[in-house]
């Protein structure tokens, strides 16, 4: 069996890569040419150079794949929106099409528990409603999935669609790095009271989720939310953090609703002033961190076998060990003094 995984450089794609070298069979990475820097594909795997919206460009990669793991996305929630739409939109139907010409029997869709917004303000499970949040990532995520229904209604494209909950693991630099920075300078500060629920999804978890989901004959057009759901609490994240780094955790905190309320006028300033660096506080990240987000697995659980093995204490665990010999390699690099992961 062939795999074919993009935005096989990526986070997530990185490890569900490796996990696929290690069980065997032919694994394909497709990176884009100018997203690759650093990245080193394990032995064996086939790597293939293509931006996905160019039917023309991927259409190598597919030859003769058995399964794609579509991982590939533009991700944050602040740039250009005509480059999410391009990536996340059509880029998405561009292999979608490409991939049911070469005769692929399955294709797994990476999508975001945020289509469901991004605070559920309570519990949530996958009949929960769509609902696009005014940032282009969201939109776009919203946009895909519902592109997805009518291909998959309308087409018979073999799909199924995984919503991983807030990924963090080893690598994750984006959101745990920059949380470990701040908890370690000691300029974290907690969203609310901190005791709402975060929806954590630890990255080896999330991969394995997904060879579930190529797999299951029943999960072809099915959607499943693939996330830890072990109740953890933001102030029970941050601590755990904190326990790693040898620090006290945030004692310091901002009100939810305010917060959240600041980060749409940051957000409504910088776009006035059309700025194309992201405001310093955004409603995305504070609802995520200070939001009520528990998410049932149920349907993962009995469709897929789906059974997360790493808890969040482990994952935390992990992931800061990877932070420290990250910053210890930055340092031996750039010096002492500089600044990184953040």
């Amino acid at each position: 069996m062939t795999s074919l995984v993009t935005g096989a450089a990526g986070f997530l794609g990185s490890h569900l890569t490796t996990l696929l070298a290690a069980r065997g069979g032919q694994t394909r990475a497709l990176v884009h040419p100018t997203r690759d820097a650093g990245w080193q594909a394990p032995g064996g795997v086939e790597v293939y150079h293509a931006d996905i919206a160019d039917k023309s460009a991927v259409a190598p990669a597919l030859d003769g794949v058995d399964t794609v793991f579509h991982c590939a996305a533009l991700t944050g929630p602040w740039g250009p929106p005509a480059e999410y739409h391009r990536v996340n939109v059509a880029g998405l139907e561009t292999m979608v099409r490409a991939a049911m010409a070469a005769r692929v029997r399955r294709f797994v869709h990476v999508s975001s528990i945020t289509v469901h917004g991004n605070d559920v303000r309570g519990a949530a499970d996958e009949d929960a409603p769509l609902r696009a949040e005014p940032n282009p990532y969201s939109r776009t995520k919203v946009a895909g999935e519902l592109l997805l229904g009518r291909m998959i209604a309308d087409e018979g494209a073999p799909v199924t669609i995984v919503r991983p909950g807030w990924i963090y693991g080893p690598g994750d630099a984006a959101s745990l790095g920059r949380f470990a920075t701040m908890i370690a300078s000691r300029q974290m500060i907690v969203v609310g009271t901190g005791r709402n629920h975060v929806p954590l999804a630890y990255v080896g978890d999330v991969a394995a989720g997904m060879l579930l989901a190529s797999s299951a004959e029943r999960a072809a057009g099915r959607a499943y939310l693939l996330l830890n759901d072990e109740p953890v609490t933001q102030g029970e994240f941050l601590a755990a953090i904190a326990a790693e780094l040898g620090t006290a955790p945030p004692s310091r905190s901002i009100p939810y609703r305010a917060g959240v309320l600041a980060g749409g006028a940051a957000e409504t300033v910088w776009k006035l002033a059309r700025r194309k660096q992201a405001p310093p506080v955004m409603r995305y990240g504070l609802q995520l961190l200070g939001g009520e987000n528990r998410f049932s697995i149920a349907r993962a659980r009995h469709e897929l076998g789906f059974s997360p093995a790493i808890s969040y204490t482990e994952g935390v665990r992990r992931a800061i060990a990877w932070y420290r010999e990250a910053r210890l390699g930055a340092a031996a690099v750039t010096g002492p003094a500089a600044e990184v992961l953040t």
